[in-house]
């Protein structure tokens, strides 16, 4: 398994490869994944929750509400496995309980969540699948000297989207990299435009024309209008309807940024 290039048009990106230096250099030094530039700037003002929503760190008494909430933000043809087991929620705060954070509205229903580790620079920036790097799920792989801060999962209720939730879940979560001390904060994001796409282009080219503003990707514009930069793609790391399997590497420099 190998992480992609990704290819714009006829110039290629310096997108981060397994055999090449690049990926090595990324590994060695994550300050330097300015590869490429985001498809709109960062430096907008942080939009605030709305009066009387509350970010805070998850607790065991979310899960069911958590649970309710993905299937909300999941529908079919998503599956049942787009829903955390309860097991799985609850080694999740075993492992790493300061990395989990929830959005409640002003009647205490959650509308949002987040789930985090950390992991070691080589694991992030390497080829892997979702299963793998998340330890199916359960945050078994996390390590507590993790250099690199890793988005799992982030899931906002539909009734409340364009709200700046997943804003804010984003700002907790570097700022807790930044004070962990962690380089970096790096994920595999969904695209889930491609499925609509993906007879006319491959998920490189799908990616790039992202990256230069050519296509909206309801995720992947998102996060590179937060400061995240593209540094390849991942095949086949997890499969849905919409994603075909495929996801881009992001990662977003924690140090020397606001």
């Amino acid at each position: 398994m190998r992480l992609r290039v990704v290819a714009n048009h006829e110039r290629t990106i310096p997108m981060a490869e397994m055999s090449s230096g690049r990926l090595a250099a990324l590994q060695d030094h994550p300050d330097e994944c300015q590869g490429n530039q985001s498809a709109t700037r960062e430096g907008e003002a942080p939009r605030q929750l709305p009066r009387g929503y509350v970010l805070r760190q998850r607790v065991n008494q979310d899960h069911e509400e958590i649970q309710s909430l993905l299937r909300r933000a999941y529908p079919p043809p998503h599956g049942s496995e787009c829903v955390w087991s309860m097991a799985a929620l609850e080694q999740h705060l075993q492992h790493f309980p300061e990395g989990q954070f929830v959005i409640q509205d002003a009647d205490a229903v959650l509308r949002a969540t987040s789930t985090t580790l950390r992991v070691g620079r080589e694991r992030a920036f390497s080829p892997h699948t979702w299963m793998a790097i998340t330890g199916m799920g359960t945050l078994s792989t996390h390590d507590p000297a993790g250099e690199i801060l890793y988005g799992v999962n982030i899931a906002v209720d539909p009734d409340c989207q364009g709200r700046g939730l997943a804003h804010a879940l984003y700002r907790t979560r570097f700022e807790l990299g930044r004070r962990l001390g962690c380089s970096a904060f790096a994920a595999g994001a969904r695209i889930p435009g491609f499925h609509s796409m993906a007879g006319q282009f491959s998920p490189e080219e799908y990616v790039a024309r992202v990256i230069g503003g050519e296509i909206f990707d309801p995720t992947l514009s998102k996060q590179l209008a937060l400061g995240f930069h593209v540094v390849g793609v991942l095949p086949d790391y997890a499969y849905d309807h919409e994603t075909l399997g495929h996801a881009a590497l992001i990662v977003k420099n924690l140090r020397g940024e606001g």
